[in-house]
This record gives C-alpha cells, sequence and structure tokens, in this order.
C-alpha cells in the first residue's frame, strides 16, 4: 500500500534532503507522528485543522506544512532551520486565530459577533507588520500606522497597557473601527503589539450610523480617540470608559460588551506570544521575527521579478456624491520594474477632498494600493513588512484618494471609494494581458448591508442597534475563476460572514422577506464576475430606521480583457400598498410597520470575451438559475433547451451561433 494514503490531505508533504537533521524533530515537541514516505521524504504529523489551503498546528500539536508551491523555505542569515521557521510562523498564525475566535465567540454587537467585521493582528514593536492574516485587507495591510503613532505620542509605554484608536489622523482606517492595541514585553522587554480592530455598531454620531456621508468634517462623526490610553497595569481607565459609555448608543450593554471582548482577544494574543517565548527563548522569537520579513521580502521580490516590465493606468469611478455631482474617477498609474524588484503605485492623480464623508485616509489609500498588488501576486507569499517594502505608494495629501487634509471627513473610507481603489488596482495589472489582473467587484453598502436603529418592543422598548450584512456581493472574474458569491466587498474580500437571517430576526424586531441572487446580473465574461443579490425586510412593530450608502447604480462594476459590466446596485421602499418607491442612492429612511426596504448589490464585472467561456459552464449556471436561457444564447452563444429542471446544450446551434453574430458581451 502506499504509504502516502494514510497522510490526511489536510497535511502536504515537505521533500527534504536526503540527510534529514532528526535533531530538528526531537526539538518539536509535540509531533506526535513521523511518516516515512520514502527516502527523500518525511512528514511530521500531529492532529490538524484546515485553515485554506495550508494546515495549521491546533495549539499543541506541530505540523510541518508548505508555505511554497516547490522548494522549503530557504535558508536565512539567522540561523533559524527550515523546518522550525515554518513551525513558528503557523504558531504565530495560530495565535491570530486564537484572537479572533476570542472575539467573535464573545462579542456582543452582531456586526463583530455574526458577520465578522474585525481582524487580528500581530505586529514588532518598532510597529513593522508581521503576522496580518486573519482578517480583513482594508483593516490590516495597514496596521502599522498605528503602533507607530502611539509610540510617538506616549514616551514610556509599559506592560498592562493598552490604548484606542479610531482617529483617522492618527494612523487608523476610520472612526467606526475601534482599534485597540496592547505591548507585548518579556523580560521587561518590548516585542510585539498585539491588534484587534473591530468595526462599531455605533460610535455616538448625530445619526444613529457609523457611516457619515452626509459629515462635512471630522467635528460631525462623533469622538476620536488619538492612540488614547484605555487600560494601565491591566485595568481600565474608568473616565475614558464612562466616556464611551455615556456617548455611544447601546453603550451600557452593546458597546462595552464589544469592549471587554475586544480586550479579552488583545490579552489572549499577548499570553499566546507569551508562551512562545517561554517555549522557544526570547532570542529564538527575535531571530525568527527577522528571518520571517526576510522571507516576505525574498519572495515578494521573486513574484515582481516574473512580471513584464510595464507602467499601465486604469480609471475606475464611484458614483455622485455631495462635492462631485459627475461621480469620483479613482485613476491608477502602476509602473512595474522586475529588475528592481520594485511596484510603484501612483495616486496622485486624483481629485481635491470632498465636503463629504468620502474621502480616504491614509490607512486606507495604502490598503488600497496594497491589497491590489497582493491579489495578483503567489498567495503565499506572506503578507508583512518585508514584501510591503517591496511596493511603493505615492499620493497627494488633501485629495479624495490620498492623505486627507485635516479636517476633511473620512466616514465612509473603508467602504465605498476605499473598494473602487481596490478595484482600479488589481484591475490595472489586466492591461498587461491574460493571465493578469482581476475584474472590478462590488462596492458601496445599498441596505443590504445598512445600519438599523429602533426599540425593541419585545424588549420594553430598549433601543437596538446595529449594521447588519444581508448581502452576498458580486465578486469579480479572475483569470482561471469565477467571482465568488459571498465576495461582499473588495476590502472585505470574501472574510465576512452573511448574517443567519434567523438570528437577525431573533436579535431585532425585523422581518426578513427576501434574500436571494438575481438572475442575470453576473458580469458576462470566459470567467464571469458572480451575480449580485437583492434583499428586503421591514420592522414587525415599531418603526426602524436604516441607514446606507450604495455604490455602483450609475457605475456599476466594470469587466476587463472583454468581460462585460455587473448588474447595477439599487435601493427602494416598498409600501404597505405595495408600491415600489425609488429611494437615492445615499439615505437615512424610516420604515414604517407594514413598510420593507429592498436593497440590490451589484454584480461583478467577468474576466475575458464570454464567447470563450466554456459551454458547459454555461449549462451549469443556466440549470443553477444564475443565467437565463435567453441570456446564454444572446451574450454566450451557447444554445441550450430545458426539460423540467434538466439544461442540455445544442452543439450544433451553439457551433453556429459563435460562429455567427449570435453572442456577445451586452
Amino acid at each position: 500500500m502506499d504509504p502516502s494514503r494514510s497522510v490526511p490531505e489536510s497535511i502536504r508533504c515537505r521533500r527534504l534532503p536526503t540527510s534529514v537533521d532528526f535533531s530538528v524533530l526531537i526539538r518539536l515537541h509535540s509531533v506526535t507522528s513521523c511518516i516515512i514516505i520514502d527516502i527523500t521524504t518525511i512528514t511530521v504529523g500531529g492532529s490538524s485543522s484546515r485553515m485554506g489551503d495550508d494546515a495549521a498546528s491546533d495549539g499543541d500539536s506541530d505540523v510541518v506544512a508548505d508555505k511554497t508551491d516547490g522548494d522549503s523555505v530557504e535558508d536565512n542569515d539567522y540561523g533559524i532551520e527550515p523546518y522550525l521557521m515554518t513551525v513558528l510562523s503557523k504558531k504565530f498564525e495560530m495565535a491570530t486565530r486564537d484572537m479572533t475566535q476570542s472575539l467573535l465567540r464573545s462579542a456582543r454587537s452582531g456586526v463583530i459577533s455574526v458577520a465578522r467585521d474585525f481582524s487580528s493582528a500581530i505586529t514588532l514593536f518598532d510597529g513593522r507588520q508581521f503576522m496580518i492574516d486573519e482578517g480583513l485587507p482594508v483593516h490590516l495591510v495597514n496596521v502599522h500606522f498605528v503602533p507607530r503613532r502611539t509610540r510617538e505620542l506616549h514616551d514610556e509605554i509599559r506592560p498592562g497597557d493598552c490604548f484606542l484608536t479610531n482617529s483617522p489622523y492618527a494612523g487608523n482606517t476610520h472612526h467606526a473601527d475601534y482599534t485597540l492595541h496592547a505591548p507585548v514585553f518579556y523580560d521587561d522587554e518590548p516585542l510585539f503589539w498585539v491588534v484587534s480592530r473591530a468595526h462599531q455598531a455605533d460610535i455616538g454620531a448625530n445619526e444613529p450610523s457609523t457611516y457619515l456621508p452626509d459629515a462635512e468634517n471630522v467635528y460631525q462623526e462623533a469622538m476620536h480617540f488619538p492612540s488614547v490610553k484605555v487600560q494601565e497595569d491591566y485595568e481600565d481607565r474608568e473616565d475614558i470608559v464612562r466616556m464611551c459609555k455615556l456617548n455611544i448608543r447601546a453603550g451600557d450593554t452593546q458597546w462595552y460588551g464589544d469592549y471587554r471582548a475586544q480586550i479579552a482577544s488583545i490579552r489572549t494574543g499577548e499570553e499566546r506570544i507569551r508562551d512562545l517565548c517561554d517555549r522557544y527563548g526570547p532570542e529564538m522569537i527575535k531571530q525568527f521575527s527577522r528571518a520571517w520579513l526576510q522571507y516576505g521580502e525574498s519572495m515578494m521580490r521573486d513574484e515582481i521579478g516574473t512580471l513584464p516590465d510595464a507602467t499601465v493606468e486604469h480609471v475606475s469611478r464611484h458614483d455622485p456624491v455631495p462635492g462631485a455631482e459627475e461621480g469620483i474617477p479613482v485613476r491608477v498609474k502602476l509602473s512595474i520594474d522586475p529588475d528592481e524588484e520594485r511596484i510603484i503605485v501612483d495616486l496622485t492623480d486624483s481629485m481635491a477632498n470632498v465636503p463629504a464623508g468620502f474621502n480616504l485616509t491614509e490607512a486606507t489609500t495604502v490598503a488600497g494600493a496594497y491589497a491590489g498588488v497582493f491579489n495578483n501576486v503567489d498567495s503565499n507569499t506572506p503578507r508583512n513588512h518585508g514584501s510591503i517594502d517591496r511596493i511603493s505608494v505615492k499620493m497627494s495629501k488633501g485629495t479624495v484618494v490620498g492623505e486627507p487634509e485635516y479636517p476633511a471627513a473620512t466616514a465612509t473610507s473603508t467602504t465605498n471609494v476605499s473598494g473602487v481603489l481596490f478595484n482600479a488596482v488589481q484591475a490595472a495589472f489586466s492591461e498587461l494581458g491574460e493571465p493578469y489582473g482581476l475584474a472590478e467587484g462590488c462596492t458601496g453598502i445599498p441596505p443590504n448591508a445598512a445600519v438599523i436603529s429602533g426599540t425593541d418592543f419585545r424588549h420594553d422598548d430598549e433601543p437596538y442597534v446595529n449594521q447588519i450584512i444581508l448581502r452576498g456581493g458580486g465578486g469579480p472574474g479572475v483569470y482561471g475563476h469565477d467571482g465568488w458569491v459571498m465576495y461582499g466587498l473588495p476590502g472585505a474580500a470574501g472574510v465576512m460572514h452573511r448574517d443567519s437571517v434567523e438570528i437577525d430576526e431573533r436579535k431585532f424586531p425585523i422581518l426578513i422577506e427576501r434574500n436571494e441572487t438575481l438572475q442575470d446580473t453576473e458580469g458576462a465574461g470566459r470567467f464571469r464576475g458572480a451575480p449580485g443579490s437583492v434583499c428586503e425586510y421591514g420592522p414587525r412593530n415599531d418603526p426602524m430606521t436604516a441607514a446606507y450608502i450604495a455604490d455602483g447604480i450609475e457605475y456599476p462594476p466594470q469587466g476587463v480583457q472583454g468581460g462585460g459590466e455587473g448588474g447595477s446596485a439599487g435601493a427602494m421602499k416598498v409600501t404597505a400598498d405595495g408600491d415600489e418607491v425609488k429611494l437615492p442612492g445615499t439615505s437615512v429612511v424610516e420604515i414604517e410597520p407594514g413598510e420593507r426596504i429592498r436593497g440590490i448589490i451589484s454584480g461583478g464585472g467577468g474576466y475575458g470575451d464570454p464567447l470563450e467561456r466554456n459551454p458547459e459552464a454555461v449549462r451549469k449556471d443556466a440549470e443553477e438559475g444564475l443565467i437565463s436561457l435567453e441570456r446564454a444564447q444572446t451574450v454566450y452563444g451557447v444554445v441550450l433547451s430545458k426539460q423540467g429542471d434538466v439544461v442540455e446544450i445544442d452543439w450544433e446551434a451553439t457551433r453556429r451561433s459563435r460562429n455567427g453574430d449570435g453572442g456577445g458581451v451586452q
């Protein structure tokens, strides 16, 4: 029998030199099995759980898993064997996962505990990004700004301290993301920061929403905390906590519960890192941290070195907003230098700040640039400061895309124009030709993901406020793959969860009557975008307020390389009599009992000529109801017939259709 058949699929095998140093295995205290597959192959195994494409240890077991598709991690200048380096990378990854599970299972608000709108990270004490795999791209590839700013503002940082930042002018994404971060000391030496960044259900603004498109400046965005100390010696500073409880809706219950859950997440990460220092020694941990960044840089250099030497440009657009009545163009100039192994993302051609909450922050600007590049390189490349250092971002000050000029408002900077920037950067790569680049994905916060508020008749009219995530989201087509139905937003990239209808109806006094994908809304292509979706809901007993900021109504996500655009977004109110009233793209709407609000999120753009799509893939889409038989023929050139639930291809008619003029992008 082939011995490899007994190895779980979730554990990848590592090819080692014939001369195996078994002393490495002795140092890995929790190895539970050692399977020799052949003279040059060894698998170190323990209990494992499937974490994406790689196997990861579950805390007490070490699993050696490949970080690359080929050779093992290269030897480095810091004296760490590649096997131990792999184990330590998984240990730190599991530390961030433990932080995530702690917050996910203990938070009070639905936007955190159900939709998972938060991220966990570890940086070095100097702020350099170290382990940022656990969360949303818009939260993580910019996380270094916050601890660096905290070090600038505080002369003395001690064990047991914890700081709160939500100010976009102190390195944060936007005011609604509360970023708690604490230093990790070992033997009185500061080594790391543990960071928890979580979107809040409410932050005490004049409207019951964290998205404030009408805010003209930061003074209309509620409280800003620029690296404020909230814990000292592991105890809360009660004055800060009192301020938040008083100013935030449901502050005593929901907000405070989320705050304590974030603190628990932070302290979980701190404990895991100290355990690693106990086990491997602080010097080994410091050596590993240097080697890990070096490895990230080496991998990124190799990736850029394989790209064409080129300069390309791309423009994506956000719908019209106050101060930008023709929409907001997002222009990207991308320069790739494979000889210097560097990518330059030039965003300097941007319009001036608008008097509304659509301006990006420095953090969300670099997030769009970095993530757009990372989406076009090998996913095994570590996302750390070593790899990020190979990307240069040029931006202006006082512009919508760039560094805002104080006191410009930035309330929606993680969702709307941010998503358009992600799209523009990753789509710019498509100008290089196949297989590079992605199409554009859906953006904005339509009613499918509105912030709802009101009073709950089931609980003595207790007030409630929360962002519900009932969206699917049209993901972009990419060479080799169709778009993800659960994409969400470019800055979330499928990481967030969609709410459970039953849980939302239990937590809030609402009825959700419709939540489904929409037929014929995919961006057609050789690799199609995901379809859009529609959601319809309303209050059960008392009026409800819904605040939303849609995008993609006038400028839906575009396709690339001949692909089509996704279906448009939309918003409307359905009256008690069944009349449909079109709503503006951005609004705060009161919905009475018997009324419903309907939101439509756009489909993703397609990649490549739809006439080159595999006919069998077209047949399957039609069978699943994603496209109609008519669209299959007129757009994809595939002639189908349907008997009951079975859809079949008429191959001869399809050949004639594709050879003539019976199909194409519409």
